[in-house]
């Protein structure tokens, strides 16, 4: 049998795990539930890994990119599951292989905007990771940041101090209901998961495309800082203006319009999933004999 290389791509809502060859050839692929530790407990997230790993047998290296991996407790967690499965594992944060698949491991920076944000280069002066503070803090231009500031609108607007927007219908409709007092009886009920409030970034760009000037504000208050984090990136990891610059996310496509002749570098959506940036770095660092991080 020849060299055998796994990615696990584990996440809040589903987890990927694909094999390649030595030659990048893809040989397989399988995915499972979530994998969270942080968002649905250690038990169920071994169980599904486990599950899932046990079909691809034992590999010669395993790089897993798993979302919470920069909490030390949850890295260890990971290591001592995975170990059983290849000859090497490394447990990285989810943003890494977003960047792998962008870069193959050689200098870059990859911007993830979805649910969350995060932003990570690496580059001749070192790695650099900005952002990805969470839901509670920030997270410049993710689903959460902008459905927030939706909502945010739509209060002002009912309230007759913010001005007219379209997005009012939008949240409105997302919350089901139609005064202030309803909203936030939804934006603040327990049994209302507050992540489902990134359904309405879609409607942000939507309403801001149409003209409408508070999604505009939001979308060009993010941009702002969207750009500072790039530049300041590009800057730590002592990047080159031809550097490999990509976007991934379910919001990249939109944002990528937004921010493409301002970024100051080739930016483009990194079209290879993160699963294969997982295996294919797998495939260099254990061809390049890297110890452990």
């Amino acid at each position: 049998m020849g060299a055998r290389y796994v990615g696990l791509d584990g996440g809040g809502s589903s987890t990927r795990a694909l094999v390649i060859d030595g030659a990048d050839a893809i040989q397989n692929e399988w995915s499972a539930g979530a994998s969270n530790m942080v968002v649905v407990g250690k038990d169920r997230a071994s169980n599904e890994v486990s599950a899932l790993l046990a079909q691809c047998g034992r590999a010669d290296a395993l790089v897993a990119g798993i979302a919470g991996a920069d909490r030390p407790w949850v890295r260890q967690a990971w290591h001592e599951l995975l170990a059983p499965y290849a000859d090497q594992v490394w447990v990285v944060g989810d943003y890494r292989i977003a960047w792998a698949a962008l870069t193959d491991g050689n200098p870059g920076l990859a911007a993830v905007f979805g649910t969350g944000s995060v932003f990570y280069a690496e580059g001749p002066a070192g790695a650099v990771r900005l952002g990805g503070y969470g839901w509670k803090v920030g997270d410049v231009g993710s689903g959460i940041a902008l459905g927030r500031d939706a909502v945010e609108a739509c209060l002002a607007d009912l309230e007759g101090w913010g001005g007219t927007t379209r997005l009012t219908g939008a949240v409105r409709d997302w919350a089901s209901a139609a005064d202030p007092a309803g909203i936030l009886n939804f934006a603040y009920d327990p049994a209302v998961d507050w992540r489902r409030v990134s359904d309405l970034a879609g409607s942000v760009f939507s309403a801001a495309a149409d003209g409408d000037a508070a999604a505009e504000r939001i979308l060009t208050r993010h941009q702002t800082t969207i750009a500072q984090y790039l530049s300041t990136a590009r800057e730590k990891a002592g990047l080159l203006d031809d550097a490999l610059c990509g976007l991934t996310g379910g919001l990249a496509p939109l944002w990528l319009t937004r921010i493409r002749e301002s970024a100051g570098c080739r930016l483009a959506v990194i079209e290879r999933r993160p699963v294969e940036g997982a295996a294919r770095l797998a495939r260099r660092w254990h061809q390049q004999q890297r110890g452990r991080d």
